[in-house]
């Protein structure tokens, strides 16, 4: 584990315990739905205060069980609930209309973050649907908030937030019609990272077996489909939104919800593994996926397969690619992203 996953783990390991702190006075009974308790300390606590814990977990995060990831929370009345602040906002507007649609009038809704994370904000963000936000504790720079379900109605399933996106792709390809959902990478627009990799994506033959690592919602993968349909394709992500919108935007891929290359298990290997790979955990920047992703490949790819990726300059992917395969090359350089591909020994 890198320096940098640390990072992100210490600072769910904290917020986890400050909340079970808070939780652990207020003795919660009844069902108790529980949003992105990545830690599992959440759930812990309110579990020893006598509660029946139902948690909803969106990411295949390590530690978590790839089963238990889910794009939705389960549906059924609760008497309560604990949200874990999301990243983004628009995460955060989703997940609260889902979980306030199954609470009825007046349940407790807890929402838990830390102070940088922006948690003081989220009372500006409560669409009515929840009010009264008191502050429970603050310690060690994290906050609980409690507040209590309106009755105003909630957007609860997840098909309410669907969105249908035009992206235009680098020419001489067609812009795409693709499914996406608020929150995800890029929501709505061709991320400029991803334009690069399509810039340079090399002619595919048919039968070439082609994974799409951290596929998000299905950009690379759709417009390899559109290229060549006869490439049998893999699309990996740690977020089951994302592959619930990569399913319909590319239909009849083998879908993987993991947070690594581990969760491909052991299969026939890949002929051409395409990543724009994640860089952040959580708010923290973190080069360990990536890393990662190098050091896994050769195990994957074919003899003479090749990983192509697109990373900003900053990651410094060309000493990885250097040091980890036996032919490296620069495909494409702009001022703030890079794109290498390599083959191995």
């Amino acid at each position: 584990m890198s320096r940098l996953d640390n990072r992100a783990t210490d600072r769910d390991s904290t917020i986890a315990a400050v909340a079970a702190e808070a939780l652990s006075e207020r003795k919660p009974q009844g069902r108790i739905l529980v949003a992105f308790d990545s830690d599992g300390g959440i759930a812990d606590a309110l579990r020893a205060g006598g509660a029946e814990v139902v948690p909803w977990l969106r990411l295949a995060t390590t530690g978590a069980s790839r089963d238990g990831a889910t794009a939705w929370p389960a549906d059924g009345a609760f008497d309560g609930a604990v949200l874990r602040l999301p990243r983004g906002w628009a995460s955060f507007e989703m997940a609260l209309h889902a979980l306030a649609a199954r609470l009825p009038v007046g349940a407790p809704l807890w929402i838990v973050g830390s102070n940088d994370e922006g948690v003081t904000s989220a009372v500006k963000r409560f669409d009515g649907l929840v009010e009264g936000a008191e502050t429970l504790i603050i310690k060690r720079r994290a906050r609980v908030l409690e507040t209590r379900r309106t009755a105003e109605s909630a957007r609860g399933q997840l098909e309410d937030w669907r969105e249908t996106v035009t992206l235009p792709l680098p020419a001489p390809a067609s812009p795409l019609d693709l499914v996406s959902y608020p929150g995800l990478f890029a929501h709505g627009r061709l991320d400029a990272g991803t334009e690069c990799l399509l810039r340079v994506l090399p002619d595919i033959a048919a039968g070439v077996r082609v994974l799409d690592f951290g596929c998000g919602a299905g950009v690379i993968g759709r417009a390899v489909r559109e290229r060549q349909p006869e490439a049998p394709l893999t699309l990996l992500d740690i977020d089951a939104v994302a592959l619930h919108a990569a399913r319909q935007n590319v239909p009849g891929a083998e879908l993987v919800l993991s947070d690594g290359l581990d969760g491909l298990g052991t299969r026939e290997r890949f002929g051409l593994i395409l990543s724009n790979p994640p860089l952040h955990r959580g708010k923290d920047e973190d080069f360990g996926m990536l890393e990662a992703l190098v050091a896994g490949t050769k195990q994957y790819l074919k003899l003479r397969g090749t990983l192509i990726a697109v990373t900003q300059r900053t990651a410094g992917v060309g000493k990885l690619f250097k040091t980890a395969f036996g032919h490296s090359d620069l495909l494409l350089e702009t001022p703030q992203f890079q794109v290498w591909s390599g083959t191995p020994k």
